[in-house]
């Protein structure tokens, strides 16, 4: 005998909340986004090796809270991403926009470091990081990476699309990258 409808619908309800539940888990998952096709046609560019990176100087002082210029990163973000406006740097011979970035929490931690990325390649380094009391340490293993649009780093990502590169060379002189920082011309939709 099959057993009636009104002794089934309890355990039919159940399954279905249940199966809406893990719809609803595995929809919400964070995901890492996938590299995209400009990032893969820079990095191979990169590999070829042509490229040689300019001479630079390294930053004396620590950067003010007076110059920093905050962007937008993730919606969910709890950081606030900051650039020196004084110390963006652009060298056209080999591509490079070099700042100082400035991660600061809510409590008043503050992580600061001299970067540089590569528009052509879509890679980054680190050069220094700041101390508290305004020196500078040159960063070990400071080398060229390919940026990871995730993780600790993904504000690299948004500094690069956004910010600093367009069609894989610096979207312009340093005074242009500090006004496109303080006046944005990327859709939100985008950013």
């Amino acid at each position: 005998m099959r057993p009636s409808i009104a002794r089934r619908a309890p355990r039919l309800a159940t399954f279905v909340s249940l199966a809406a539940l893990a719809l609803i888990a595995a929809c919400s998952s964070v995901s890492q986004p996938v590299q995209d096709f400009d990032e893969y046609m820079a990095q191979q560019e990169a590999a070829k090796g042509k490229w040689k990176e300019s001479d630079f100087k390294m930053p004396t002082t620590a950067p003010q809270d007076a110059d920093l210029i905050s962007f937008s990163t993730l919606p969910n973000a709890t950081l606030d991403y900051a650039i020196d406006a004084k110390s963006v740097e652009v060298t056209r011979e080999d591509g490079v926009v070099r700042y100082i970035a400035v991660i600061r929490s809510k409590s008043g931690a503050r992580n600061v470091s001299y970067e540089g990325i590569h528009c052509s390649s879509f890679e980054s380094r680190l050069y220094a990081t700041g101390r508290p009391d305004g020196t500078w340490a040159p960063a070990r293993n400071s080398e060229w990476r390919p940026i990871k649009p995730y993780g600790s780093t993904a504000y690299q990502g948004i500094l690069y699309r956004d910010f600093l590169c367009q069609d894989k060379t610096p979207y312009g002189s340093a005074k242009d990258i500090v006004q496109n920082l303080r006046y944005p011309t990327t859709p939100a939709a985008y950013r």
